[in-house]
């Protein structure tokens, strides 16, 4: 059974230009919180249901795109990514909303994973 994307996310140094840009290039309506000390874009996705999305202030990182796929157990995706020849990023760790982890291809691109809903 495939891994549905369920979220996006589009990070850069500059997140209000991210936003104002993307806003203004896709006419998405952003709404701006404050996720655990800094800024995050919550992107309106309600044409796309089941699908969620977010632009990261990142000061001191690197511009990028992390696509989300939901998996059934989080660990076990982790581990056998890493089997794979994956790289750990950002351990599994759980917030009030979601529990996640990022893990790095081979080639070093981001790839985020989701359990639950």
């Amino acid at each position: 059974m495939p891994n549905p994307l369920t979220h996006f996310e589009i990070a850069g140094r500059d997140g209000e230009a991210l936003e104002s840009f993307y806003s203004q290039l896709f006419d998405w309506s952003v709404t701006r919180r404050d996720a655990g000390g800094f800024p995050y874009g919550d992107i309106d996705t309600k044409a796309n249901p089941g699908l969620t999305g977010g632009i990261r202030h990142e000061p001191t990182g690197q511009p990028e795109i992390v696509l989300y796929f939901k998996v059934p157990d989080l660990q076990a995706a982790v581990d056998q990514a890493q089997s794979l020849g994956g790289k750990l990023r950002i351990p599994p760790m759980e917030t009030p909303e979601i529990k996640f982890a990022m893990i790095e291809d081979p080639e070093g691109n981001p790839v985020g994973l989701m359990e639950g809903d």
